[in-house]
């Protein structure tokens, strides 16, 4: 009975056995999918350690970490694993280097000989839903990243030991397809990208790929999808998972590549640089070195297509044009390049901009096509460049934005252009009016309405391929409407505008400047003010009374109202910008109006019976002043207008000239027909060129004997004069008038060489003979001398057959 309970017991036993090993073989597979009982014991052989306990397992630390311990050794197993799944493993060991590869359980580095594990890599055999990941924590790194399936993890060749370690499985997610961005793609020669690949599911554990090219001469890609057009063409792009085969295309086309710049420059100091390419710096800034010489080539350009340059150079100049890579400037002399051009030949389409880095001025703007960068006759060096090929962008539409419809005549609007694209290169345009004569425009798009009618105003490209246009229509301005009461004057403004009929409008007028109506018979002045811009008005010889239409003009400069029946001229006084007034001959005596205008600068008021100068005092910029048969006696006014040149004070009643004593800018100086005795006063006057003293009663010329710069001198009718000793030092005199005088003596003449004419008729002289010396005498006025020897005049005429002679 016991036999049998034993026999019994043993046999239970032997079933549970055999249960427990039939249910252990049919729950691990290979290629099982129960991630819990799947796993990966390790355990590490740490310094002044030894081998840890208990292992460490699925993603736990095994050595240390913040001890400073190396890792000597490591041992790796499976748990719960397909009979013949295995994990495989090497060490990189100090001194030795990478060992063989051992697996599941085997040691991998040493024990015993106090040598540092560097690195190490894991992967797995006949498990294909796993992946083993790891990661290492290294002397003076740290924890690096997770790698996995054979890939290194630490260090090698750095001399850095591995002091602690994780490792895990990872169940594998395959993917179910593979998608880029892009099935297809456009690159020009020269050009990168990158294909950026989707893994469906994103779970996708094992995203590893086969790039590959289908014409590696057109297209190549790195093991990254970085991929690089070569040559134009075509070329099919794939990847390919390593996990499943699963993979994704993308046909890319390769074509031209565009024109590009290349440049370099010859630096002092440096020599030649490296090339660069559009809008990078050649040369230096901030260093003071001089760009000495450079050299541009022109890539990928069309068939014919050029790139020319030239440089200003110091001690040289502008050298020639130059082409495609040539050097322009010099190299091993030591000479500054101050200033270059640069142009494309044959590339339309295209143009080049460049700026230059000065010395002493920085960075200039760019500018383009020809123009010059840097400075020229400044001796200043270039020290950098900068050069750029730009596209021209065209213009794809021309829209005008919200223009008026309407208009009235002499107003203004200002069109908008919106133009597409926004980069366009060239934005400008030309603007034009289907009728300048109803509306006019300018190159900015402002429009004037001139007359009343239709018109189309119209913007085009300057190549003229786009236009856009607009149709206003323009109406009469009552208030911009101009008339005139006096039709004379009406007819004298349109001759200026060339509207002999129509509507007048203000800014018809607005643009008159001159205005000549002289002798026109004008009686009235009415709508002249509409003429805002006038700056010289000449109205002599009319019959017009009432000026006060005048005071709107502030632009005038230069108005001549001479022989006007005018009263009151008080209008003028608003005047202020004059700077030539004639008012000769008008029915007024009273110009104290004029004394605030103190812009004139030339002033005549003849024939006006004036007796009362005062007005003039304060005019200080008067530099022409002519006062001729008034009434005036007091001159005292005269004495601060120092800038006066030409003064004429003729036909007065003057007896006194000390008040010009101080006026030393005169050049003439007219003085006839007054009661002067003495000239004293003009002593003083070296600038002197014309001074007439006819018509008086001087018998005394000796203050005139410092007048060096005389030219003209007229002392006609002083009747008492007998002397003109004192002229003789005058070596500038050209033209002397002594008639109706009582010289006799004329040898005070003959030291003057420079004179051409003499006048001496009715006098009393006897003789020519002093005069027969003077080679440049061309005119000898005698007429009436009956005391005059005839064998004298014969003699003189002897002596200078060239000199006319006039005796009657």
């Amino acid at each position: 009975m016991r036999r049998l309970k034993t026999k019994f017991l043993f046999t239970t036993l032997a079933c549970f056995v055999s249960f427990s090993i039939f249910s252990s073989t049919n729950t691990y597979k290979a290629d099982t999918t129960d991630t819990n009982t799947v796993g990966v014991t390790y355990d590490a052989h740490v310094e002044n350690i030894g081998w840890q306990a208990p292992w460490a397992k699925d993603g736990e630390e095994a050595g240390t970490d913040g001890k400073g311990l190396r890792v000597e050794a490591l041992k790796l197993n499976l748990t719960n694993a397909p009979a013949d799944a295995k994990i495989t493993y090497q060490a990189h060991v100090q001194n030795i280097g990478w060992q063989d590869w051992v697996q599941n359980g085997a040691e991998a580095g040493t024990d015993g000989k106090g040598l540092r594990v560097e690195a190490i890599k894991i992967k797995l055999l006949n498990m294909p839903d796993y992946s083993v990941e790891y990661q290492a924590h290294v002397q003076n790194i740290g924890w690096q990243d997770w790698v996995q399936n054979g890939e290194e993890a630490g260090t090698d060749s750095k001399g850095l030991r591995i002091e602690a370690l994780r490792i895990k499985l990872v169940k594998k997610v395959h993917p179910d397809s593979i998608t880029f961005n892009s099935s297809q793609m456009g690159l020009k020669v020269g050009e990168t990208s990158t294909l950026s690949p989707s893994f469906s599911p994103s779970s996708t554990t094992d995203k590893n790929l086969i790039w590959n090219s289908s014409d590696a001469s057109k297209v190549s890609v790195d093991t990254k999808g970085d991929i690089t057009a070569l040559s134009e063409g075509t070329s099919t792009i794939t990847a390919t998972s390593t996990d499943n085969g699963k993979s994704a295309s993308c046909v890319v086309t390769v074509t031209k590549a565009d024109p590009k710049l290349q440049y370099e420059a010859h630096v002092e100091n440096i020599g030649w640089q490296l090339p660069v390419n559009d809008g990078e710096e050649a040369g230096t800034d901030g260093q003071g070195l001089r760009v000495e010489a450079l050299k541009i080539r022109l890539l990928n350009a069309p068939n014919g297509a050029k790139i020319a340059y030239q440089a200003h150079v110091q001690n040289i100049g502008w050298q020639d044009w130059v082409y495609d890579g040539s050097e322009a400037g010099t190299d091993g002399k030591g000479l500054r390049v101050e200033a270059i051009r640069i142009k494309l030949v044959n590339m339309p389409g295209y143009s080049i901009e460049y700026q230059s880095h000065v010395q002493n001025v920085g960075w200039q703007n760019w500018v383009s096509d020809g123009d010059e960068a840097g400075t020229d006759g400044r001796g200043l060096r270039i020290e950098a460049l900068k050069i750029k090929l730009v596209k021209a962008v065209p213009i794809d539409s021309i829209a005008l934005d919200n223009p008026p419809a309407t208009l009235n005549v002499g107003d203004t609007a200002s069109l908008n252009a919106v133009i597409k694209p926004d980069n366009a290169t060239n934005k400008g345009l030309t603007w034009t009016s289907s009728d300048n004569k109803i509306i006019s425009v300018d190159n900015s798009g402002k429009i004037t309405g001139i007359n009343k009618g239709i018109a189309t105003i119209t913007a085009a490209s300057n190549d003229g391929s786009k236009k856009a246009s607009c149709t206003i229509t323009v109406n009469d301005n009552p208030n911009n409407i101009v008339t005139f009461k006096d039709s004379n004057l009406e007819a004298e403004v349109r001759k200026c505008i060339n509207k002999p009929t129509g509507t007048l409008y203000k800014n018809d007028v607005t643009g008159i400047t001159t205005l000549n109506a002289e002798t026109k018979n004008i009686n009235y002045l009415d709508g002249i003010e509409n003429l805002v811009n006038l700056k010289s008005l000449y109205l002599p010889n009319n019959n017009i009374s009432d000026i006060s239409y005048l005071k709107a003009l502030d632009n005038l400069r230069t108005l001549q109202l001479d022989k006007n029946p005018i009263t009151d001229i008080s209008s003028l006084s608003n005047l202020s910008n004059l700077s030539e007034l004639d008012l000769n001959d008008i029915k007024t005596s009273n110009f104290s109006a004029l004394k605030g205008l103190t812009t004139l600068q030339h002033l005549s008021l003849l024939d006006n019976n004036i007796n009362d100068i005062s007005f003039v005092s304060n005019l200080l910029k008067l530099q022409y002043l002519y006062l001729n048969n008034n009434k005036i006696t007091d001159i005292s006014y005269l004495s601060n207008l120092a800038n006066l040149d030409n003064l004429s004070l003729s036909n007065n009643t003057l007896s006194s000239l000390s008040p010009l004593s101080k006026l030393n800018n005169l050049t003439s100086l007219y003085l006839i027909n007054n009661k002067l005795t003495d000239v004293s006063a003009l002593n003083s006057l070296s600038n002197l060129q014309y001074l007439s003293l006819n018509d008086n009663s001087i018998n005394d010329i000796s203050p005139l004997s410092n007048l060096n710069n005389l030219r003209f001198l007229n002392l006609s009718g002083n009747s008492s004069l007998n002397n003109i000793a004192s002229i003789k030092t005058l070596s500038k005199l050209t033209l002397v008038n002594l008639d109706y005088t009582k010289v006799t003596d004329l040898s005070p003449l003959k030291s003057i060489s420079t004179l051409t004419t003499i006048s001496l008729n009715y006098t009393n002289i006897t003789t020519l003979t002093p005069l027969e010396s003077l080679s440049s005498l061309t005119d000898l006025y005698i007429v009436n001398d009956s005391s005059l020897n005839q064998s004298s005049v014969s003699e003189f005429k002897a002596a200078l057959p060239h000199c006319s002679v006039t005796t009657y």
